[in-house]
């Protein structure tokens, strides 16, 4: 009896140990937003119009439309090193469109350009979005508004 004890308290430990060694899987990461700026273009009046779009396979967090300023999801329109406009994205996406991925809203900017402007906008530019990809958040064009009517 004594070794028949022996034998299962081996076994328990053996057991114990493979275990332990078992490889565990690992939990795959949940998708993530890519918040991009499709287009960056000027409506009849002048002003600045940014369509941006939840590239991402994951959904936007709900805490990316925190409405306290300093922890805000935001872009920023800039003219050269200037800002000249913001937007957080609980003001610029009430209905929470930019939630679901590919869904994509419109931007227009109370900036009007008269002339040739070189204008960058930056998405996130707060960091407050963990983004499948980090490396787009900036679009940069050139805006020639056409003649007077």
């Amino acid at each position: 009896m004594i070794r028949m004890n022996r034998r299962i308290a081996a076994l328990a430990v053996l057991a114990a140990l493979l275990c332990q060694a078992l490889p565990v899987p690992a939990q795959e990461a949940a998708p993530k937003p890519d918040l991009v700026v499709d287009r960056v273009s000027l409506n009849q009046a002048g002003n600045i119009v940014v369509d941006i779009r939840n590239a991402g396979p994951g959904p936007l967090p709900d805490a990316a439309y925190r409405s306290t300023e300093s922890f805000a999801a935001c872009f920023v329109l800039m003219i050269g090193v200037q800002f000249v406009d913001f937007a957080t994205l609980w003001a610029a996406d009430p209905d929470r469109i930019l939630r679901n991925p590919g869904g994509t809203i419109t931007y227009t900017s109370p900036i009007r350009i008269q002339e040739p402007t070189a204008v960058r906008v930056w998405m996130d530019i707060t960091e407050q979005v963990e983004e499948a990809n980090e490396g787009n958040n900036i679009k940069q064009v050139l805006l020639n508004p056409g003649p007077a009517r």
